[in-house]
């Protein structure tokens, strides 16, 4: 398959042998109103090595444009994306950035680099990012504490000379909990609450007036009681179970609008 620098080398190579006979120098340098050389247009004849570099820039470019169409999609939510596909492409540039083949890249890709950083920072801003990936079946809390760490990772990093190291996945947890917390709040305003306690036991005569509730009285009421609390604690036991279950018939791909419908 020929590569886009032999496609290109052709025509201009062709253009650059004929160009000095057409069109005279491409430029000539005068001093004191004398000219003391002309510069042909052979001088910009490319070496074979030169003719790598539109490849590499490819190479380069193309790490960006991939990442870019993971984003292209009419019917399916994406925002979810945002998170993993930052980090490939910091991933790709990082090892190209301390590859030698691309040295000579180096300062466009630390620049690159600068940007993702800037933008990727903005993330935590932003709760929605984080909320969208873990409501993703398929990454959740995994990849949020395989790719930022957790109390592990914190505690190296303090030991490495860092005090203000984070349990990110700590943090991503808190940023969840307290979502479902004040979601939870708003969904029960709606929801009629059941009576936390027993109406008064009436007597069926004067005698029995200052009979006292049965064993099953206050049984009862404990049942009501804890359901109550239950429910209150209801969005703590959905989270806990929705972290631990990890279904196998999901994948990157899969809608997360139409998984969470069924």
């Amino acid at each position: 398959m020929l590569n886009r620098a032999y496609i290109l080398r052709q025509p201009i190579n062709l253009f650059i042998s004929t160009a000095d006979q057409l069109f005279g120098p491409i430029t000539t340098i005068r001093r004191h109103g004398r000219v003391v050389k002309h510069i042909l247009w052979t001088a910009f004849t490319l070496k074979e090595a030169d003719w790598e570099r539109p490849n590499e820039t490819h190479v380069i470019i193309s790490d960006a444009n991939n990442i870019q169409q993971y984003f292209s999609a009419d019917k399916h939510p994406t925002l979810w994306r945002a998170i993993p596909v930052l980090e490939e492409l910091q991933t790709a540039w990082e090892a190209k950035h301390a590859d030698s083949q691309y040295e000579l890249y180096k300062p466009a890709v630390q620049a690159g680099l600068d940007k993702i950083s800037k933008y990727y920072q903005k993330l935590d801003e932003k709760s929605v990012y984080i909320l969208a990936l873990v409501l993703h079946p398929y990454y959740k809390f995994a990849y949020i504490k395989m790719a930022w760490g957790g109390p592990e990772e914190q505690e190296r990093e303090r030991a490495a000379g860092n005090p203000n190291a984070k349990d990110w996945h700590d943090e991503a947890l808190k940023t969840v909990e307290k979502t479902m917390a004040e979601y939870w709040k708003e969904r029960r305003r709606d929801v009629p609450r059941p009576r936390t306690t027993l109406a008064p036991a009436r007597a069926t005569s004067s005698a029995k007036a200052n009979t006292l509730e049965s064993d099953f009285d206050r049984h009862r009421r404990q049942l009501v009681e804890q359901a109550t609390l239950e429910q209150d604690a209801g969005w703590a036991a959905e989270l806990r179970r929705y972290i631990k279950d990890m279904p196998e018939d999901v994948s990157k791909e899969t809608d997360i609008v139409e998984w969470w419908s069924v």
